[in-house]
């Protein structure tokens, strides 16, 4: 019963001597789990002591079988977990301060989720003008682990743009990384802000603004290609009259050089042998000739006429 009485004083006394030298070392304050770009970073500020000692520190994570040590008599006052851990792990972190061989008490965080937890970095923005429109070319933060699409799914943007010295921002929701900035006008100057959305109603850290002068614009006012169309109809559709007229006139001449109607074929024959027959004699003052007349009629015949018409030459 001694022996046990003994035995109980010595292991009193072991656990008090480890309590006091516990005391005697100040755990870290204000630690603090930081998540960027999906790593996993604990950070603790030195004890508030009066002395300046050259504090150690170890930090451990909890995994299936238990705390493992990632970071052991470090001076530093971060530690990063993120090659230790997985993007859809939960995990749980401690860290403790160590002087001349003793040790504090344990500081444990809450349990966490790296994708609930993270923030996002600001993306980068690009501004590019052509031809009167201003394009903004957004590139998405570079991740730890992976990249951004393939942890949160479907992400958008949100781009805010205003003229140059103005207070009054337009506000966009674009899928897209390229998205042309709509009724912005040539030779004027904008700046645009652009945030991504992820996990339905978080956003990254804003970018940074960036401000360009639009480029002058070469299209054509709706108005003038109205006048410019119209002059056009009207210079084809007087070019049109004009080819017609000429053919038109054309015929007409060529009609009257060569008409359709046909001469009677004992017609054609007198008029063939007066124009074989030889010269006439020539005529002697004094000298009369008689030229027998003949009548000659000529007789026309229409289609589609219920008489006939009879012209006498």
């Amino acid at each position: 019963m001694s022996a046990f009485i003994s035995f109980s004083v010595v292991l009193f006394n072991i656990i008090g001597v480890i309590t006091v030298l516990s005391e005697n070392v100040p755990v870290p304050e204000n630690v603090r789990v930081i998540s960027i770009n999906l790593g996993l970073v604990l950070e603790w500020d030195p004890p508030q002591t009066t002395n300046n000692h050259p504090f150690k520190y170890t930090a451990e994570l909890k995994g299936w079988r238990g705390y493992d040590p990632v970071c052991q008599n470090s001076s530093s006052l971060t530690c990063d977990f993120t090659d230790n851990v997985t993007i859809f792990g939960s995990y749980q972190l401690r860290v403790r301060t160590e002087l001349d061989g003793e040790t504090s008490d344990w500081v444990e965080t809450k349990q966490v989720a790296v994708d609930k937890i993270t923030e996002i970095s600001a993306p980068h923005v690009e501004l590019r003008s052509n031809n009167g429109q201003t394009e903004v070319d957004i590139t998405d933060p570079p991740m730890k682990r992976k990249n951004l699409r393939d942890v949160f799914g479907n992400i958008s943007y949100l781009i805010r743009f205003w003229k140059k010295g103005e207070s009054n921002k337009v506000k966009l929701k674009r899928e897209q990384s390229r998205v042309m900035l709509p009724k912005v006008k040539p030779l004027e100057n904008y700046c645009v802000e652009v945030e991504v959305l992820y996990l339905k109603n978080k956003t990254s850290q804003p970018s940074n603004m960036t401000c360009l002068k639009n480029s002058p614009s070469n299209e054509t006012e709706p108005w003038l290609i109205a006048v410019m169309l119209l002059i056009s109809f009207l210079v084809v559709l007087v070019a049109v009259l004009l080819i017609f007229m000429a053919v038109w006139y054309s015929y007409k001449g060529y009609r009257i050089v060569f008409p359709n109607d046909n001469l009677p074929e004992h017609l054609k024959q007198y008029l063939a042998q007066r124009s074989q027959s030889p010269a006439p004699l020539p005529i002697h003052e004094g000298t009369h000739l008689k030229e027998p007349i003949h009548e000659l009629m000529i007789y026309e015949k229409k289609l589609n006429s219920s008489q006939d018409n009879q012209q006498i030459i």
